[in-house]
């Protein structure tokens, strides 16, 4: 592990560094998590702009896939911009082996999918209606089946010339902490590159994430290792890899609503202004609507990330139920320009 003198030090010769994975070259150490709900194909253009080098659409059925070869229902979620996004992988879930190779083999033979960098499996959704099927964090429990879904997986993407990615935590509970040996067991069979989010199924999204197994995978594997959890500003991530030795950061939460996350981080003396932020949030409903071809439909679908765009602005919580009100772009436009902001 490289020490750093200080974080402009870490930043301009470590996070702004290259990461090279096999033939593929992620322009910075900086990732947008896949975020269920929002890291729609929108919100990724932003992330994007601002300096994410690796972003992920939200997580898409394997099997669903099988069950809509043209993508009639799918593709909202699987849509990709390959002029506008940074590196894109695609996200993947499920249990079933075969799902994923007929879905893979979809997703890459599609005209505009087949332009992503990277397919990402999901062995890290604690959601219960994920996990019920045996997919996403379930998948820890029963090694063999994620080694045969890895397998499968990358024997097309190799074939593709694709590079294939896989997401976990640190285990079921705390009892069940096997992120160590389940990374070699991926490793083996194929797994070229790791996001770990250092928290159990059990935790879900609350308490601390454990940053000591980042640094116990990172030692197990040679893969390069992306670290979440906890993960919210420079010092954060530059404590992170002085405990860990990760290889890149993957942020999730802290990125809702502030894609300028990423810009802040590579250049900290960055300042966001009013305008600038109403600019963009007026962009993202402009794009629903364009998206949705329906105003009404765009704004019920807005109405989280006007959420997460409101927070740590001043009176939040009664903007937010303002905000929940409107059936007009212009009177959501005329509520965001209330809004009182510190620049």
């Amino acid at each position: 592990m490289i020490k750093f003198e200080n974080n402009q030090d870490f930043v301009q010769n470590f996070i702004k560094k290259p990461l090279i994975v096999n033939n593929l070259e992620i322009k910075n150490r900086l990732a947008l998590a896949p975020l269920a709900g929002t890291s729609d194909t929108i919100f990724r253009t932003f992330s994007s702009q601002y300096g994410a080098g690796l972003v992920t659409t939200e997580l898409v059925s394997a099997k669903g896939i099988c069950y809509d070869p043209y993508l009639t229902k799918n593709y909202r979620y699987l849509e990709i911009n390959p002029k506008k996004d940074s590196k894109i992988a695609i996200q993947l879930f499920g249990h079933e082996p075969y799902s994923f190779q007929k879905a893979i083999e979809t997703i890459l033979e599609h005209p505009i999918l087949k332009e992503c960098h990277i397919i990402d499996i999901n062995m890290g959704c604690p959601v219960k209606k994920v996990v019920k099927q045996g997919a996403g964090s379930a998948l820890m429990r029963t090694p063999e089946l994620a080694e045969e879904i890895v397998k499968t997986a990358r024997a097309i993407t190799e074939s593709h010339n694709k590079l294939l990615s896989v997401k976990f935590r640190s285990g079921w509970d705390q009892s069940q902490i096997n992120a160590v040996n389940f990374a070699k067991r991926l490793e083996a069979v194929g797994a070229e590159l790791i996001t770990l989010h250092a928290r159990t199924r059990k935790q879900m999204y609350q308490g601390k994430a454990d940053w000591e197994i980042i640094k116990k995978v990172k030692a197990a594997v040679k893969i390069p290792v992306y670290g979440n959890g906890d993960l919210s500003d420079l010092d954060s991530i530059m404590k992170m890899y002085q405990k860990t030795g990760c290889d890149g950061f993957a942020l999730g939460r802290a990125a809702q609503g502030n894609p300028w996350i990423f810009k802040k981080i590579l250049e900290p003396d960055v300042k966001v202004s009013k305008q600038e932020w109403l600019d963009l949030v007026c962009s993202h409903l402009d794009q629903m609507i364009a998206k949705t071809g329906d105003e009404q439909s765009a704004i019920i679908r807005m109405r989280s990330q006007l959420a997460y765009y409101l927070r740590g602005k001043k009176n939040s919580s009664s903007l937010k139920n303002q905000l929940m009100r409107p059936k007009s772009k212009e009177e959501i436009i005329s509520l965001l320009k209330a809004v009182e902001f510190d620049e």
